[in-house]
C-alpha cells in the first residue's frame, strides 16, 4: 500500500508539452536569432523581470525581451505563440483522476504566469486538482525550496507521504532535500512505469 497521500505537479513539461520553451525556440528560430542565447536571455528573464513572481506581467516581460534582443513583433502575437503550443497532455490527467478517485490530494505546482489561468479557460484541466499552486499567485518559485514548506503545510500533509512530479530535475532535488518523493518526467512511456511504483492498483 502507498504512503502517498499528496501528489503535486508540474504544469509546463508534464501536464502540458512545454510551450514557452516551444514557443520562444520558435521565435528565435523564425526571426534568425542564435537559438541558445535567445532561449537563455528568455528564460533568466521570465524570471528576473519578476512575471513568474506576479511582480510583472506579459507586456513588461515582452516589452523588456524586445529591448534586449531588438525583437519586432507585438505582443499579443507573441503570447499567442507561446499559449498555442502548451498542449495538454488528457491521458495524465485521467491518471490524476483516478489516483483523486482514491481520497489522494493533488494539486499543481508549477512556475507560471497568469498564462497558467488563461490556459485552463481553453482546456479546463484546474477541475482535476484540489489546488493549484502557481507561482504568479504565490510570490515565489521553486527556485526556493520554502515553496515546498509553504505547499505542504497548506495541504496538511508530510513531506515524505508527498510525491511531486516534475520535468527538471534541480526542482525535484530541492523537493528531495525536503524529503519529498519525486518522479522525473521524460515521456509518458516511462511515466507509466514511474508512477505504478508508487501506486500498484493503477491501470492503464
Amino acid at each position: 500500500m502507498s504512503d502517498i497521500n499528496l501528489v503535486l505537479v508540474d504544469f509546463g513539461g508534464v501536464i502540458a508539452q512545454e510551450g514557452f520553451k516551444a514557443g520562444i525556440r520558435y521565435i528565435a528560430e523564425k526571426h534568425g536569432f542564435d537559438t541558445d542565447k535567445f532561449m537563455k536571455t528568455a528564460f533568466e528573464l521570465v524570471y528576473g523581470c519578476g512575471f513568474t513572481t506576479g511582480k510583472n506581467d506579459s507586456d513588461g516581460f515582452w516589452d523588456r525581451l524586445k529591448q534586449i534582443t531588438a525583437l519586432n513583433l507585438d505582443n499579443d502575437t507573441l503570447t499567442s505563440i507561446i499559449l498555442e503550443r502548451f498542449v495538454v497532455r488528457e491521458e495524465l490527467l485521467l491518471i490524476i483522476e483516478k489516483i483523486s478517485e482514491k481520497n489522494i490530494k493533488t494539486a499543481v505546482l508549477s512556475d507560471q504566469t497568469n498564462w497558467l489561468d488563461e490556459l485552463d479557460k481553453k482546456y479546463d484541466f484546474f477541475k482535476y486538482f484540489d489546488k493549484i499552486f502557481n507561482s504568479y499567485h504565490l510570490g515565489i518559485t521553486k527556485k526556493d525550496p520554502e515553496i515546498f514548506d509553504r505547499v505542504i503545510a497548506e495541504m496538511d500533509e508530510k513531506p515524505e507521504n508527498t510525491l511531486f512530479i516534475d520535468d527538471y530535475m534541480p526542482h525535484l532535488e530541492r523537493a528531495e532535500q525536503k524529503k519529498i518523493k519525486t518522479i522525473l518526467f521524460k515521456n509518458m512511456e516511462d511515466f507509466r512505469q514511474d508512477i505504478v511504483k508508487y501506486f500498484e492498483w493503477l491501470d492503464f
